[in-house]
């Protein structure tokens, strides 16, 4: 699907909310996007009536917009779409305001979510790294992005990664410049550790 303009996005909002108890996958590629009034595309609040959806897409084709979303806004999504197993949400966010709390805190309400892409604040951490985790176990194909070249600490987010996300085995990354690159290569280590630590033979 391409929505080209804000008047053809909410035509194709309305036109699809015929099918808001059937839809199960939905790709939506924003390309030419162009909103005088804002950078933020709304899109989200239009999709949470669809509660079938197992698979969604949102991706912008330009440097010149973002998809709004921020720690309320992805709890109520999660909630609304229980069976969702693909959430692939594609911007250039210049500042994520999703947080690892608001992520952990939604993966609550999607227990058959496996592959997960969004943006997300790596600077200002607000989960312990080291306190008892509640675990996904779903998820394993994980796409994390930020805005910045600079990621913070790549060993605390590697912790709760290891921690929060037990069959992640890294993030995927872009190019040998990724900034995550240097995230998985601490969740080399702890995986390493932790199968050393139990006899196991590591397989990595």
């Amino acid at each position: 699907m391409y929505v080209l303009a804000l008047t053809e996005a909410e035509k194709f909002y309305h036109a699809l909310s015929n099918y808001k108890q059937t839809l199960e996958e939905l790709t939506i590629v924003f390309e030419e996007y162009r909103d005088p009034q804002s950078k933020s595309l709304t899109v989200i609040p239009h999709l949470l009536p669809f509660t079938q959806l197992q698979s969604l897409q949102l991706t912008i084709g330009n440097h010149k917009s973002c998809i709004y979303l921020d720690n309320n806004l992805l709890l109520e999504a999660m909630s609304a779409w229980p069976h969702i197993h693909t959430l692939i949400i594609e911007d250039y966010s210049i500042r994520p305001s999703v947080t690892f709390y608001g992520l952990f805190t939604a993966l609550r309400q999607c227990p058959h979510l496996e592959s997960l892409c969004l943006s997300i604040d790596t600077v200002n951490i607000d989960i312990d790294p080291d306190a008892e985790p509640i675990q996904h176990t779903s998820l394993y194909a994980l796409h994390l992005e930020t805005s910045e070249s600079y990621i913070g600490n790549a060993k605390v987010l590697a912790r709760i990664i290891f921690n929060w996300l037990p069959y992640v085995k890294g993030t995927m990354i872009d190019d040998d410049c990724d900034p995550w690159e240097e995230v998985n290569a601490h969740l080399v280590s702890l995986r390493t550790a932790a199968l050393h630590a139990t006899g196991a033979v590591p397989n990595i």
